[in-house]
């Protein structure tokens, strides 16, 4: 095997250079362009010229923003690498991608696979896919090839097209496109290594929108956002310099730590070199200038371990940002080999992580090739210089990653603490909140038995109540069947006076029944009415008082309605209201009693404004101005309430509330107390 690294200068001089090594008719001749010109009409001469002088060879390459020429890392220069296997076959495969980006990542994986002989050792990868997601086709060839892939994505430093062209033997591919080089042969001897030499720094962030390769938010902020905090006021070059230096760090499932670079930024958006999923967490990077200074001699040791006779570095272009001197200073040891060095700068590198392949950024992944088990590379033992700005970076870097390390180990100490004092919280809120739910539910089964006491207090009342109302109607079925039987007996008894007698009586037993219905009304269980009704309030209003008037009658109270023609319609249930108004007329009535007061009035009403009122005002004599406040609360009895069980204003207020939706209010009113029962109307 026998590799050159060979500045273009021309069509002469390559025509010499291939007359002197003798590569015409060259069968497994590998040629590979790396180019940091991005012009298409020199780029399609060259590559014109190439098929025509060198019709054997294959044809691989890509833009790179660096080549390495002349001993030294150049811009803007044609590099051409020749790589001869004498004992090994090459064979080529290329794919263009849709304009769209969306391919189907499963059918290329395997069309690759098919590709592979029992001799492939390698494979050599390109690819310019800004917008196509080729993590997703690693993923897919993951599963499917057990041989090294390595290679990357074009670069360039040409900000409006970061990943411009790769080089295959038919065409040269401007459009999104992939092509790879199969190396197989039974005397080959292929090498990898990888080196990721950069650290996180910073706290996490949480990417909260993002679709696919596109990152709009960290933490609800944008890109430009999230570098300003770090970096000062950010333009969209600065933006694209740092992210390359200090790029997006994240966990991959597939691939471990790896990072992410800024390929281009519209604003809104960024687009980067892979995709990013909403609720993951990242980190700002840096480069660990001491990793790479160690990882310096890591290499010259490498090279005495294992066969090279060519080396390729694939190295990303964050080396560029802050650490070409280093770069060019790491290739001192190799004067003797330049020529025998491919470095391909690129956007991602495909290499193997814990031999695994991968898609990675801001690594170098290195190659090192061989058909002779015995061949070395000659490293010259040279002392790379470090001079005071190295050292500096070197004990900065290796502050910052100590520095950073403790605070990522702090704030996960911290983010556990905050987890297990979160779950004490949380079971401690279960806790009350469960005693919470058993103090509610005692309280309303306390409610309810109130309720029911109050209930069962103005069913005592009723049952006076029917008593009176039932006397004279008894009175009078009694006389007229006393009438018929002195009739009967005195041979007055007519078919006329009968049918009379009998129409009175049902007339009085209608009376008694709907008494009866009255009461049952009353009595009925209002949780059997699950969900309540409209009523109308005039109307219930006259039922509570027909229920009550005889009681009235007895001990000679006049009863003042005041009730407006058009009827007033709330949410409820009717019964509800008539318990309320019973219980303020039997406070009323006790009053009466108690204060001997002449002349009593009981004046009943209803209006309507912003709410019905229903108002239940009498001239006993008021209430205590200091126990206004308070006659509203249980077991508290006065002589306003019902019968001295200290329930039945608590109650009543426990109805219009919880029952009604309403309020109720008490106040001194022209030698009496008068009582309030707000009702939110209902919009027709």
């Amino acid at each position: 095997m026998k590799q050159w690294n060979v500045r273009y200068e021309g069509e002469k001089r390559l025509e010499a250079f291939v007359e002197k090594e003798g590569l015409k008719e060259a069968s497994s001749l590998l040629v590979q362009i790396m180019s940091g010109v991005n012009r298409a009409e020199p780029l399609r001469r060259l590559h014109a010229h190439l098929k025509k002088l060198l019709p054997k060879a294959v044809i691989s390459g890509m833009g790179s923003a660096l080549q390495l020429a002349d001993d030294a890392l150049q811009e803007d220069e044609i590099v051409l690498v020749f790589t001869l296997f004498e004992k090994s076959r090459i064979e080529e495969w290329s794919m263009v991608f849709p304009d769209d980006g969306n391919f189907d990542a499963e059918a290329v994986a395997e069309s690759l696979a098919q590709k592979i002989g029992k001799e492939t050792k390698g494979i050599l990868l390109y690819t310019n896919a800004v917008n196509a997601d080729v993590e997703s086709l690693v993923i897919a060839y993951q599963k499917r090839i057990n041989v090294p892939v390595f290679g990357g994505l074009a670069s360039s430093f040409d900000s409006s097209d970061p990943s411009p062209m790769i080089f295959t033997t038919e065409r040269i591919l401007w459009d999104d496109a992939i092509t790879a080089v199969f190396l197989s042969g039974e005397d080959l001897l292929l090498t990898t290594d990888t080196l990721l030499a950069w650290e996180t720094i910073g706290r996490e962030f949480t990417v909260t929108r993002a679709d696919g390769k596109k990152l709009y938010e960290l933490d609800g902020m944008s890109i430009k956002e999230v570098y300003e905090k770090y970096f000062g006021e950010m333009t969209r070059e600065k933006l694209l310099y740092l992210s390359l230096a200090h790029p997006l760090v994240r966990q991959s499932e597939e691939f471990g730590e790896m990072t992410r670079v800024l390929l281009e930024y519209e604003g809104e958006y960024g687009i980067y070199t892979g995709k990013f999923e909403e609720g993951e967490k990242v980190q700002i990077g840096f480069g660990n200038y001491k990793q790479m200074v160690d990882s310096m001699e890591k290499s010259w040791q490498l090279f005495s371990q294992w066969p090279t006779e060519a080396y390729w570095a694939f190295i990303c272009i964050s080396y560029t940002r802050g650490y070409v001197d280093l770069l060019r200073k790491s290739v001192a040891p190799y004067r003797k080999n330049l020529s025998k060095i491919l470095v391909a700068i690129t956007f991602g590198e495909f290499g193997l992580v814990k031999n695994q392949n991968a898609f990675l950024n801001n690594t170098i992944v290195k190659v090192y090739l061989s058909e002779d088990p015995e061949a070395r590379f000659a490293v010259e033992p040279v002392e790379v210089e470090l001079d005071e700005k190295d050292r500096l970076l070197e004990t900065f870097s290796t502050l910052v990653t100590s520095s950073s390390r403790e605070i990522i180990e702090l704030n996960h100490y911290l983010e556990e603490e905050v987890k297990k004092r979160t779950k004490e919280l949380a079971d401690l809120n279960a806790s009350l909140e469960k005693r919470i739910r058993q103090e509610v539910q005692k309280n309303r089964e306390k409610d309810k038995m109130l309720y029911h006491q109050s209930k069962l207090a103005s069913m005592g009342e009723m049952i006076n109540n029917i008593a009176h109302q039932w006397r004279q109607p008894l009175n009078i079925i009694a006389l007229v069947m006393q009438d018929l039987t002195l009739k009967a007996k005195m041979g007055m008894l007519s078919p006329e006076s009968v049918v009379l007698a009998e129409k009175k009586i049902n007339e009085t037993l209608k009376y008694l029944s709907d008494t009866i219905d009255d009461f049952r009304s009353f009595a009925a269980r209002s949780e059997e009415q699950p969900h309540p009704d409209r009523f109308e309030v005039c109307k219930t209003v006259r039922e509570a008082i027909r229920l009550v008037s005889v009681v009235l009658e007895d001990v000679d109270i006049r009863l003042e309605l005041e009730l407006p023609d058009k009827e007033c319609v709330v949410t409820g249930r009717a019964n509800d209201l008539k318990q309320v108004v019973l219980n303020l007329v039997y406070n009323a009535i006790d009053v009466f009693k108690e204060r001997h007061v002449e002349k009593p009035v009981i004046r009943i009403g209803v209006r309507q404004n912003s709410h019905v009122v229903v108002y239940v005002h009498d001239n006993g004599g008021g209430i205590e101005e200091g126990l206004l406040d308070k006659i509203f609360e249980p077991y508290f009895t006065t002589k306003y309430q019902a019968r001295g069980t200290g329930l039945g204003l608590y109650m009543s207020r426990m109805i219009v509330e919880k029952r009604l939706g309403g309020r109720i209010l008490a106040k001194n009113r022209q030698g009496g107390a008068l009582f309030e029962i707000a009702l939110p109307i209902v919009a027709h």
